[in-house]
């Protein structure tokens, strides 16, 4: 597949940020802070995502970025780069495989290239806007399950929950019952690009940002798959629900399990 500038800087910049992880993983060098209590940041977060702005500022240089770490929101501009430099961060802290890159890139309203690179197990995720969505350079679909019973759900848990927890017990145990299971693998960027490829049937969580979801939302699309928040909403770069599944008769099922009182 032929991709644009856009979508190859993106792949670019992912690698490099990953290489920069790389470097940490598992090393005694690692330094962690907290922004809040649970929420850790490391110097390989900031490090990664100092080498993704480079490269593409140095393509793009008119364009905006909205960054995880350091406070970078330039969201109001045209081209607006969603960066987060390392999704997992809990699991990249304690030595957990489960980690990844995620850039996305809006243009005004609309999401148009999206990459999610985990580099442990070297597996790359693109989409380009209604050019399909890929792994490692084979074309991805979401899965064809269509009944809860039979679907493998993921979740995570936000930053918040010791604080506010009820609506989020709420649904893991309802979505536990209906469910043939539920994972929780502490990457919602992965967790997204999984329901793409089939892997999983459906996600859902509250508490994500931007750069949690923004590449996810687009390789979930042009893999097929379906994007709302809790209330079935469309637009989600703000919203603080999200529920990712294989496509609208799943996805109709489970935002009634979501929405039950109890």
């Amino acid at each position: 597949m032929n991709f644009s500038s856009y979508t190859n800087t993106a792949l670019a910049a992912a690698k490099k940020g990953a290489s920069i992880l790389l470097k940490y993983y598992n090393n005694s060098i690692l330094n962690v802070e907290y922004k809040g209590e649970i929420d850790p940041v490391t110097q390989a977060d900031k490090n990664s995502q100092k080498a993704i702005i480079k490269i593409i500022k140095s393509v793009f240089p008119q364009h905006g970025i909205l960054a995880e770490e350091d406070s970078v929101n330039e969201i109001n501009k045209d081209y607006c780069w969603i960066i987060d430099p390392l999704d997992g961060t809990v699991n990249f802290v304690h030595g957990v495989p489960i980690f990844c890159v995620s850039i996305g890139l809006k243009y005004k309203n609309e999401i148009i290239s999206g990459v999610i690179y985990s580099p442990i197990m070297n597996e790359i995720f693109i989409a380009e806007k209604n050019k399909g969505a890929w792994l490692n350079g084979k074309k991805i679909r979401v899965s064809k399950v269509k009944d809860i019973i039979h679907a493998l759900a993921v979740t995570g848990f936000p930053y918040y929950i010791k604080k506010n927890s009820a609506r989020v017990i709420k649904n893991f145990k309802n979505i536990m019952l209906k469910s043939q299971g539920i994972r929780r693998s502490g990457s919602a960027a992965l967790d997204m690009a999984y329901v793409a490829c089939g892997r999983f049937d459906f996600f859902w969580e509250e508490g994500l940002k931007p750069w949690d979801i923004t590449a996810g939302t687009l390789i979930v699309k042009e893999a097929g798959g379906k994007v709302s928040d809790y209330n079935g909403g469309k637009n989600l770069i703000f919203k603080d629900t999200i529920l990712v599944s294989n496509g609208s008769v799943i996805h109709k099922k489970v935002l009634r399990v979501i929405n039950e009182k109890e």
